[in-house]
């Protein structure tokens, strides 16, 4: 196999590697970039999670035996020996925080010198020590009085301001999750936000431009994100997912856990229908001295429903007190494990009531049949972000020493790819 360490050039075409670890299962892809024709896979992995629970590790070892299985599928299919990583970032911790600044500058004309002394003071702003910046976004300038400003260089004025968001996670949780991908010999290049990845591998332009909400519903734990005009706005996540949906069957119903995850995905749905009384689910015995035993469907289904609308409104009330619910447009996109199972769709339109569908992956050649689902989007969305030029004005893995914001996280040293994507995108 060949070794390569990251981001590499054959010929004219770069691999990445990116490594989605969800409380469900882990995943691998290995990808690269065919010039004119897109995104290719050239090996992909995946294997049950263990040690993991809500995004975090819970157990060391049995959390690096799952990435390794996933890793070595991978590697098997591309051909390729892999060592450095992008991964996602699912975790109860991740919030967003906005930012506002705004600086006076002695030159009559916006320069490069007065963006970068801006985002260099909204970045000290950040004050933190518990959590660690994963992605900085610039959302809007201003000059002077004048607000929604794209690109302020060349402009004329006297004060200089900008809107960054924020996205952060608990360090101990980043620690640990860094920890573990290390001693699978794996360098992490770069992490990202869950509903971020995902929102790249499902969304589509106009989606991205007028408003779209994205939630993803993970085993452990469901995660979302805003995006208007192109750009990341707002993050959340509740500590619920699918594995709760199971423990509350497996409750109700007075059944196994693992018999409890196979009736969820049999006859579990979010809707009632009307012969849901007659249809008797079997369900295995508890312990040996029990019997096997049928309940109804309709307990079934009400014991789904709550669960997945207790979610929905939890996070309905969050982006509300956000204030990102009507800028967040008419539109919701549901990816994860628990986005394929029955009647969400109609729940999330009940719910939010807003314009609901089901987000599969998009934009990549060679996925597998059996990963071209909602459950991969996050990485198939790792992928698209590796190899897309990013708007933000912090780029590599996030600092998780515990201090301050640290200047060499600039890339380049001088400010460099910081304004990268303004010469790239005006």
């Amino acid at each position: 196999m060949a070794l390569f360490e990251g981001r590499v050039n054959a010929g004219n075409q770069e691999i990445f590697a990116v490594l989605d670890v969800g409380s469900s299962k882990v995943a691998c892809f290995i990808g690269r970039a065919e010039p004119g024709v897109g995104i290719r896979i050239m090996g992909a992995g995946y294997h049950a999670s263990l040690g993991l629970k809500a995004g975090a590790v819970v157990d060391m070892e049995a959390a690096e035996q799952s990435i390794r299985h996933a890793v070595e599928k991978a590697e098997r299919a591309a051909g390729l020996a892999i060592s450095a990583v992008i991964v996602n970032v699912s975790t109860r911790s991740l919030k967003s925080r906005h930012i506002k600044v705004e600086t006076e500058f002695s030159s009559a004309e916006v320069a490069d010198r007065d963006l970068r002394r801006v985002l260099d003071t909204a970045l000290a702003e950040f004050d933190e020590p518990e959590h660690a910046i994963l992605h900085a976004l610039p959302l809007n300038w201003t000059v002077d009085d004048q607000r929604g400003v794209r690109d302020p260089r060349g402009m004329f004025g006297q004060r200089l301001g900008v809107d960054m968001h924020f996205v952060t996670a608990g360090i101990g949780v980043l620690r640990n999750l860094a920890h573990c991908i290390e001693r699978c010999h794996l360098r992490i290049v770069d992490m990202v936000a869950s509903p971020y990845a995902a929102g790249m591998g499902v969304l589509v332009d106009d989606e991205f431009d007028l408003g779209v909400t994205i939630i993803d519903m993970g085993g452990g734990i469901t995660t979302a994100a805003v995006f208007r005009d192109r750009t990341l706005a707002f993050v959340d996540s509740v500590s619920v997912g699918g594995r709760n949906v199971s423990s509350d069957i497996a409750r109700g119903l007075t059944t196994p856990l693992e018999a409890a995850e196979r009736i969820k995905t049999l006859y579990g749905s979010a809707l009632e229908s009307p012969n849901d009384d007659a249809q008797m689910i079997p369900c295995p015995p508890m312990g040996a001295q029990d019997e096997l035993h049928y309940e109804p469907r309709s307990i079934l289904t009400r014991i789904v429903r709550s669960r997945i609308e207790e979610t929905f409104e939890i996070l309905r009330d969050r982006f509300k007190a956000a204030g990102v619910e009507d800028f967040a447009g008419r539109r919701i996109v549901l990816t994860g494990g628990g986005a394929e199972l029955s009647g969400v769709v109609q729940l999330a339109e009940y719910t939010f009531r807003k314009r609901v569908r089901i987000g599969k992956p998009h934009g990549v050649l060679g996925l597998p049949d059996a990963m071209i689902g909602p459950n991969f989007a996050v990485a198939a969305g790792l992928i698209k972000y590796a190899m897309h030029e990013k708007r933000e004005a912090i780029s590599g893995p996030p600092d998780l020493s515990g201090n301050r914001y640290r200047s060499r996280r600039h890339a380049g040293g001088s400010f460099g790819r910081s304004l990268k994507w303004f010469r790239e995108n005006f």
